[in-house]
């Protein structure tokens, strides 16, 4: 039952955050990629995430340094045969809504988290959340050892938010953006910008530092982000103190700001990966030995380079970031290029020279890799078509099967390979292999983190072998801000929650 609450009085001075003054006006922020929809638990994209999860939406836990983190939740037991999961929540979370958050509100959230995320389905299989006394409970047929890791990061997250604002347009989307975090959504202009307000009910329980699950200040009255596709634009909107901080900044406008005393380059960690995943419904990218001819022909240095320049990656095909220690691997036959063994796969595939076609968007350079793919295919006699559209253009355009062979695209840095997105049959690119499920049904079945890094170590090199898709390299995104903000958090993305202006 929903405990409602109307909030009779709120002060026009009220202090939030644990007693430390606010500070009105806006921070302004470019961010590169424009946003297709605020669903949070369907959208993949980084910005969205970096946009609403934590300040606008909260989680039951965060993952911090490797370590599961109370955010949410205030504890949770999973049953020593590892089939049930309990969560107790925390009492008196104020809601967007005037609400406070129920034990309703959470299982109906997961349960839309679980149906939303095909990793998430594959643990619990058919089992959801019910609401218990004082919290929510599953129970599973599969072990849930690894199902609070799931939920604690990834490029889908398992965000709360209240009953009401889950209603689903036609387009299986909902625009009711209802969560607990210090910011509320105040509007949102496609293809321009979106804008939080604080929100002045908010109350922080995290612990008091500087960090995800750490209190929340709350200090600007406004955020506003600014969809700024171009670098330069970014950059010199920053420069000229038009933004306070910017995304995705290209290595070779690192030095010039690295001189300039009143900006801060932020980042730097490996933050994800750069991918060519094969259409495994179309003709030349079913074929495994046409896939083994693109892989040996590829310079994965030149690749990376085209897009970023000399800094800002590195270079190792492992699908997992080298920060996921337990999942590192190293062995790829194709890391280094063979013109040789890519004809001879190419003449195995029976290539008539049909045109290959490259998909991919104008976002950070990316088109730049398939314009450098395309130089290093012709080499082999594999004659390509690229593809080029905006962001939301390409995330329609990979959806259809029958329009591309291949697509590149940036992924973000996730905790488990099991949240890989392209290792799924319903991802486009359609990864269907029975090795490959018997593999990731292992894998989520695990009991500890020991027995799942094994069981990938294994799995790694079969995927190397079957190439669903090619990983050239991973990027380590690089951010500028103003060297008059502070308190901006840049592990698992960029949270600006805790942002404020030095004082002078």
């Amino acid at each position: 039952m929903r405990k409602a609450v109307i909030f009779l009085f709120i002060s026009l001075f009220l202090v939030v955050s644990c007693g430390r003054e606010r500070e009105s006006g806006n921070l302004n922020i470019a961010v590169s990629q424009d946003i297709d929809s605020l669903d949070a638990m369907k959208s993949t994209s980084r910005v969205l995430r970096d946009i609403l999860i934590g300040s606008v939406y909260e989680r039951l836990f965060v993952l911090e340094d490797g370590k599961i983190k109370n955010e949410l939740a205030s504890s949770y037991e999973i049953s020593e045969d590892g089939h049930h999961l309990r969560i107790s929540i925390r009492d008196g979370v104020a809601m967007h809504d005037g609400s406070l958050l129920d034990e309703c509100d959470v299982a109906d959230s997961l349960n839309r988290y679980i149906e939303s995320y095909e990793p998430a389905r594959e643990m619990v299989g058919s089992a959801r959340f019910t609401p218990s006394d004082g919290g929510v409970e599953i129970t599973s047929e599969n072990p849930l050892y690894m199902f609070v890791y799931l939920m604690s990061s990834g490029p889908q997250s398992a965000v709360i938010a209240s009953s009401e604002s889950l209603k689903e347009n036609e387009y299986g989307l909902i625009t009711e953006i209802v969560g607990t975090g210090p910011y509320r959504l105040l509007s949102f202009t496609p293809g321009s910008n979106i804008i939080l307000e604080r929100f002045p009910s908010y109350s922080s329980y995290g612990n008091e530092y500087d960090g995800l699950a750490g209190i929340k200040h709350a200090y600007f009255d406004t955020i506003t982000f600014n969809v700024v596709p171009d670098s330069s634009t970014r950059r010199l909107g920053l420069e000229k103190e038009e933004y306070d901080f910017i995304n995705d900044v290209m290595s070779y406008d690192v030095p010039g700001l690295e001189k300039n005393e009143d900006i801060r380059l932020l980042g730097g960690d490996e933050s994800g990966s750069i991918a060519l995943v094969f259409n495994k419904k179309s003709p030349l990218g079913s074929s495994s030995s046409f896939r083994r001819a693109v892989a040996y022909a590829l310079d994965y240095d030149g690749l990376m380079k085209a897009c970023y320049g000399e800094l800002g990656y590195s270079i190792h095909s492992d699908y997992m970031e080298k920060e996921q220690v337990a999942f590192s691997v190293s062995g790829d036959p194709y890391l280094k290029e063979d013109l040789d063994a890519a004809r001879k796969a190419l003449m195995e595939s029976g290539y008539d020279g049909e045109t290959f076609r490259i998909l991919t968007s104008n976002l950070s350079n990316l088109d730049k890799i398939a314009v450098a793919a395309e130089g290093m295919l012709s080499r082999i006699g594999i004659r390509s078509k690229i593809i080029v559209t905006d962001w939301v253009g390409f995330l329609d355009a990979r959806n259809d099967e029958t329009s591309y062979d291949m697509f590149i695209s940036a992924f973000s840095s996730v905790p488990l390979p099991s949240m890989k997105l392209y290792l799924s049959s319903s991802y486009p690119g359609w990864y269907e292999s029975e090795r490959k499920d018997e593999i990731m049904s292992t894998l989520i079945k695990a009991e500890s983190v020991d027995e799942a890094s094994s069981i990938w170590k294994e799995a790694q090199l079969f995927f190397w072998s079957d190439l669903p898709v090619i990983v050239p390299g991973h990027y380590s995104t690089i951010n500028a801000s103003s060297a008059t903000i502070e308190g901006i958090i840049t592990e698992d993305g960029n949270h600006f929650w805790n942002a404020k202006r030095k004082e002078i």
